[in-house]
């Protein structure tokens, strides 16, 4: 009864396509997963297709990007109705804004010497939200960088040569996105930002859980986090970020997974806001 909630696919910056996620699902005999691509909902329709043949409960999810005086703050959303107009023309809106931000990072890498060509960038991306690891694929192929790691430690991560800042969405109102589409808000990975004096204000906009068990998260990270989500009354939530099988960052698909039970609560709390 094991489940994993932050599953990446070709929707946005994975390598596996939705179908091929839930295969390997499947026979890793987990009980669901959770398709959360960035910015976009364009591979939970296939995955819930596959997961009715194949006996893997797909959970409708997204992940928001957006930036904090200066630092990544992604907010994931579960069991979002996904095809809620006002949802879908609000991330066209981020997916344009990710177009706009890649154009000025491949100009950034010309300037650099590191000639990127834009098109293959959004070949790669193909029709899914277009992101850096898309850019890390071409340097990749370019031999300018051994990995996509190596390509955002050395030039597309905070403050590196070619780092282009996000369109500026505050969390709190990713939060309220997720929220009036429906869905329930939990903080991603939030040891990576390491801005716990954030949480009171996302629970004040409506988060309602917390990433804490997640590839990069400590067993000291893991007990300061479930702490607070006791704390704040939030669910304890985790999942491996996992981003395909050729891809070289993140966790294998269900190496990072939680019980059942917690899908419960996720569902527990969308029932309650929908009251």
């Amino acid at each position: 009864m094991k489940v994993d909630l932050h599953v990446h696919t070709t929707a946005s910056d994975g390598t596996n396509t939705p179908q091929q996620v839930v295969q390997i699902a499947a026979s890793r005999n987990l009980k669901a997963i959770s398709i959360t691509d960035h910015d976009t909902v364009g591979g939970i329709e296939e995955a819930i297709t596959a997961g009715l043949r194949l006996g893997v409960e797909i959970i409708p999810g997204v992940e928001i990007n957006t930036d904090y005086n200066h630092q990544e703050v992604h907010i994931l959303g579960y069991f979002i109705k996904y095809n809620d107009d006002q949802f879908q023309s609000r991330l066209k809106e981020l997916q344009n804004a990710r177009i706009i931000r890649i154009k000025k990072i491949v100009n950034q890498l010309q300037a650099l010497g590191l000639p990127v060509e834009l098109k293959r960038v959004m070949e790669l991306a193909g029709p899914g939200s277009v992101g850096r690891p898309h850019i890390g694929m071409v340097m990749v192929e370019k031999g300018y960088v051994n990995s996509i790691q190596e390509a955002f430690h050395r030039y597309l991560g905070y403050g590196r040569p070619a780092f282009i800042p996000r369109y500026a969405l505050d969390p709190a109102e990713a939060v309220g996105i997720i929220r009036q589409a429906g869905g329930v808000a939990v903080w991603a990975h939030p040891g990576l930002a390491n801005r716990d004096d954030l949480i009171l204000k996302l629970v004040e906009a409506g988060l309602q859980g917390l990433e804490v068990y997640y590839p990069e998260h400590s067993s000291e990270m893991r007990s300061h986090y479930l702490a607070l989500a006791l704390q704040y009354g939030l669910v304890a939530t985790g999942g491996s970020d996992y981003h395909g099988s050729s891809a070289d960052y993140r966790a294998d698909l269900g190496e990072v997974t939680v019980d059942y039970a917690v899908v419960d609560q996720l569902c527990k709390c969308q029932k309650t806001n929908s009251k």
